[in-house]
């Protein structure tokens, strides 16, 4: 069983913080209310506080490492972070006291193992004692907690394997499901669209009255004001540098290799995933399957397209028969990489393996590298030197204008003048911010609508509402909140309510037809072509409502009709013809088995997980997880 902790890790890294931990979420308000000494309790064993702040250091830090300068201070001490950490330490007390239940023990030598195996201790390739504890002490962690939490986390995973190893799979059951997804379905569809009924829809006064007095809420307008506001920022100023020619060509001559566009290709592949850490019989597998899908391209390469759409694993390009635009060299898995910088335009590779598995690529183009001349790169030269410029002069006078416009906060002209900027007014705007026409966030919006501005009507403060970019406005002139009268929503009402019938009359032909279909008779239906479907592959059919409807519908007498109803109108389709897939290769069947074997492994792991949150006792401190934000 220890061989399946050996090859996961990954809770050593997580420990660590290495990398951003994965949370189950329950629900925090299933949990019991608990003491405010303890962050939580699960079947009476504690976990006290200072676990609870030292996990919560680690993932904030996490975040600020992965987010770097985009990092939102609210975000991290929020309580939705709290909750998350929580819910990680109530899950692994879960797994830790089950552990123990059933009597599993980690041995000391299992241990060692398990650390000196861990990449990050090691240096020049082997264990080292003084790295292991210099790494440990960074993360504010000694050898003994460390230890003890491994030896923990490695016991927890040997439970996880057992459970996850339940789930069972045999190889009939793969047969028989591959013939249910590659099963083929003929297909034609008519749909009935909200369009094709809007022109003879009209709304009466009546109706738009009755609809105006039964949904007032709908038509009430906030308090609206409109505002002076500058702008104060590196666009903002650069407008005011001048860049002469000479110090643009310096430019150009010092930063020549900036203006060079190195060669890029376009390709094509088709990808037979495996994993990384897959055994050889796995690859093996996936080698032959790829290599029997080789053979067809070979025999037809001007098919390429239409077989990556068939047999491609990679969801990003599959669709798009396997195209993955232009790049250039560098920006692809170096195996990869290689291929396809060494092939010619046309050119169909061999198999090439990369950790996402096997590639059969094509070579489809190649933009050759070119460098621009001075004449065509000047614009772009003058826009960066004066862009520079204007960083620094908004580094050296950010201050000045916050105090500009604070210390004379009757209006904008003042700074203005000082800074040369131009006072820009607004449209009328809500204090939600969803009309604003200007650069703003929550903070200049609250603000603008704070006593301050409205009644004493001072301007803001100088607020940064992205990164070097400062906003103040000044308020001058307000709109009550108000109930919008019947005159000026009329065309509004209208167009809503058409919008509506248009819908009613698709759904209600779409019915129509699909009952008369479903009787025999089958005039006054336009059908689009017919494509062939199967439950792998159904993205033709325009989403999973039809899909579904499809593939529940009962094929044992054809032609058989189903109708889909949706906000965009009503679907018919028509199955007219089922194709019983082709009997899969044992490599395909095995590959197969082993993602219907994963599915089982975690659908097991659910249950196991729920059964032991239903079994168990767990109270929370309530106080801890509700606590606001910090400002």
């Amino acid at each position: 069983m220890f061989d399946f902790v050996d090859r996961n890790k990954k809770v050593v890294q997580i420990i660590l913080g290495l990398v951003i931990l994965t949370f189950m979420f329950w629900g925090i308000q299933s949990y019991r209310s608990g003491g405010a000494n303890d962050a939580a309790s699960v079947d009476g064993e504690k976990i006290g506080m200072s676990e609870f702040d030292l996990v919560l250091k680690q993932q904030q830090e996490n975040l600020r490492e992965s987010m770097g300068k985009n990092a939102d201070p609210a975000m991290l001490d929020s309580p939705g972070l709290k909750i998350a950490v929580l819910e990680r330490l109530i899950q692994k007390q879960l797994l830790l006291n089950d552990a123990d239940h059933v009597g599993i023990a980690v041995t000391d030598a299992q241990l060692i193992a398990a650390i000196q195996s861990i990449p990050a201790f090691r240096k020049n390739g082997v264990f080292s004692q003084e790295t292991y504890e210099s790494l440990l002490k960074s993360r504010g962690l000694t050898p003994v907690r460390f230890e003890s939490e491994v030896r923990q986390d490695l016991s927890r995973q040997q439970l996880l394997g057992a459970v996850a190893q339940a789930g069972f799979v045999s190889l009939a059951s793969a047969k028989e499901f591959a013939g249910i997804i590659d099963q083929q379905r003929a297909v034609s569809m008519a749909s009935f669209t909200p369009e094709q009924f809007l022109q003879a829809q009209k709304a009466g006064e009546e109706e738009i009255a009755g609809y105006y007095k039964s949904h007032l809420d709908e038509f009430k307008a906030p308090e609206q004001v409109r505002v002076d506001y500058l702008v104060f920022s590196p666009e903002t100023l650069q407008n005011q540098i001048q860049v002469g020619e000479d110090e643009a060509k310096q430019y150009y001559d010092a930063h020549r290799a900036e203006f060079s566009v190195p060669e890029e290709r376009s390709a094509s592949h088709i990808l037979i995933a495996v994993a990384r850490d897959a055994t050889a019989p796995q690859v093996q597998e996936a080698r032959a399957r790829a290599m029997k899908i080789l053979e067809e391209v070979k025999k037809s390469p001007e098919k390429f397209a239409e077989l990556a759409k068939k047999y491609s694993q990679d969801p990003g390009s599959a669709s798009s028969g396997g195209n993955l635009g232009y790049f250039k060299q560098g920006m692809m898995v170096k195996p990869f990489d290689d291929a396809v910088f060494s092939m010619k335009p046309g050119q169909v590779s061999d198999l090439v393996r990369s950790d996402f598995g096997f590639h059969i690529i094509r070579l489809d183009a190649v933009k050759p590298a070119e460098t621009k001349s001075f004449a065509e790169a000047k614009g772009e030269i003058i826009r960066r030197i004066a862009m520079q410029k204007a960083g620094k002069k908004f580094s050296e006078n950010a201050d000045n204008f916050s105090n500009m416009v604070y210390e004379q906060s009757g209006g904008l002209k003042a700074a203005a003048d000082a800074f040369k900027l131009p006072v820009q007014t607004s449209g009328w705007l809500e204090e939600s911010g969803s009309n604003a026409s200007f650069p703003s966030n929550k903070k200049l919006l609250q603000a603008i609508f704070s006593d301050d501005a409205l009644k004493k009507k001072r301007n803001t403060e100088a607020i940064e509402v992205s990164p070097n970019v400062l906003v103040s406005a000044h308020v001058v002139d307000t709109k009550p909140a108000y109930t919008k009268t019947l005159a000026e929503v009329s065309a509004e009402i209208g167009k809503k309510l058409n919008e509506q019938k248009a819908v009613d009359a698709a759904l209600s032909q779409g019915k129509e037809k699909l009952k008369a279909l479903q009787s025999g008779k089958e005039e006054g239906i336009s059908w689009q072509p017919e494509i062939d479907v199967s439950r792998r592959n159904a993205g033709d059919l325009g989403g999973s409502d039809i899909a579904n409807a499809v593939f529940r519908a009962d094929v044992s007498k054809l032609p058989v009709y189903v109708g889909v109803e949706s906000p965009k109108g009503y679907t018919i389709v028509r199955i007219s013809r089922l194709i019983e897939a082709p009997a899969p290769g044992q490599p395909e069947l095995k590959a197969l088995e082993g993602q219907m074997k994963q599915a089982a492994s975690q659908e097991e792991l659910s249950d196991y997980f729920n059964g032991l949150k239903g079994r168990a006792k767990i109270t929370i401190n309530r106080n801890l997880v509700s606590m606001k934000p910090a400002d």
